[in-house]
């Protein structure tokens, strides 16, 4: 962000004929050319991590599909459809594109790097741009995908044009470079996370015995989306009574009634960045001892979470000490998934945090800690928040109240 000076001390002391309104704009254009400046070096570090990642990784190229990662190297998102449309990075050449032309403006004005751009249209079709641009590739064996983007379509190219080359996972090589969070990733985390919460608070004022989960769903989405959030991260789950015991349940036209759980799971985006949080309410009337006894015990496996959560722990152990008491006999059988999972470009990319991962958690990773309690046919208890790791243990990126709120009372 740059501040602008205020009017009072606009003009003073330069050309007496330059008025406020042509400084402003010589101010607001100097802006976005250092902002434009600061974008293609961080773009320009990000491309050459990459390329490092994937030379240490053995590979001869990585291949790069509209998508996340697409995303992270360029700071900003194309759409992946049914034209082709690849960023071809050698670890030892410079990069190589194939665009579909009606892509070209934007693509070049993001990606002022990438010198090489073969473009092709829907009359001629990608066959002789894909061509010329695999020869960049030269005679590579290794060559990087990501498993969960590259279709099939784009697979057939990979093979037709380098039919000798193994293609191989880029997993391990792009999640490790989009893991850590910089502090203006985290920032936009957060402020998804603030769009989010203010979106929720005004929707629970809706809430009340008759209303349907999805009168509430609608209301929540149409909240995020005019308090500026950047999209819905997924269709807002909204589970009331007995169907809050579906982890990923989908609202439908239950009515809601009185002293029974309402698990509400939602996120949307800030700057292509997301946010991910669930609370659990009561809808008018008083908790049982029981519904209180649950709660109590997914919120406490949830501060042990968050506490735990620091670097030079294995996400193993975040685990472990999260579900510690959920995991006592009246509990276990009631527990049905892992702690979290990394937030970022994507709503759900590693870390993973569970059993098993001996991974080492690193300052900066951001992740979620979501334990959970399922009773079927009776109702569930999910309290999900957002952390950043820091030096010293770890910062909420989230703030709404965690303790049990009774609603429409």
């Amino acid at each position: 962000m740059f501040d602008t000076p205020s009017k009072d001390n606009l003009g003073k002391g330069g050309d007496d004929n330059m008025g406020d309104d042509t400084v402003e704009e010589g101010l607001a254009e100097g802006a976005e050319d250092a902002g434009a400046a600061r974008h293609s070096s961080r773009d320009a570090v990000r491309l050459e991590r990459l390329r490092q990642a994937a030379a240490s990784a053995g590979a001869d190229a990585v291949v790069l599909t509209p998508g996340a990662t697409l995303t992270w190297l360029l700071g900003h998102h194309f759409d992946g459809h049914e034209r082709l449309f690849l960023l071809l990075v050698p670890t030892a050449d410079a990069p190589v594109a194939i665009v579909p032309a009606l892509e070209e403006t934007n693509f070049r004005g993001v990606a002022p790097a990438v010198e090489s751009v073969h473009l092709w249209d829907d009359a001629d079709g990608p066959e002789k741009a894909a061509a010329a641009a695999f020869k960049a590739l030269g005679k590579a064996s290794r060559v990087a995908v990501e498993p969960l983007s590259l279709r099939y379509m784009e697979a057939q190219h990979l093979s037709r044009e380098l039919p000798k080359a193994k293609l191989e996972s880029a997993e391990s090589i792009v999640s490790e470079l989009r893991l850590k969070k910089s502090d203006e990733e985290a920032k936009a985390i957060q402020q998804a996370s603030k769009i989010a919460e203010a979106a929720l608070e005004f929707t629970l004022r809706d809430v009340k015995p008759g209303r349907t989960e999805r009168e509430i769903a609608a209301k929540l989405s149409s909240e995020l989306l005019r308090r500026g959030g950047g999209g819905i991260s997924f269709g807002p789950i909204v589970l009331s009574g007995p169907k809050s015991a579906l982890p990923h349940g989908v609202p439908d036209e239950r009515q809601m009634e009185e002293g029974e759980f309402l698990l509400i799971d939602f996120g949307t985006s800030f700057d292509g960045y997301h946010c991910d949080i669930t609370r659990t309410f009561v809808v008018s009337g008083s908790p049982t001892d029981r519904m209180r006894e649950v709660y109590e015990a997914v919120l406490q496996a949830n501060i042990r979470g968050v506490a735990a959560s620091r670097p030079g722990v294995t996400y193993d152990y975040v685990h472990k000490n999260c579900q510690a008491n959920l995991r006592a006999a009246r509990f276990k059988e009631f527990m049905t998934h892992r702690t979290g999972h990394g937030l970022g470009l994507e709503i759900h990319e590693p870390p993973s945090v569970m059993a098993g991962n001996t991974d080492v958690v690193e300052e900066g990773a951001v992740f979620t800690i979501e334990p959970g309690l399922y009773l079927e046919g009776w109702g569930g208890v999910r309290i999900e928040d957002n952390v950043r790791v820091t030096a010293e243990g770890c910062d909420l990126l989230t703030s709404s109240p965690r303790e049990l709120r009774i609603l429409g009372a």
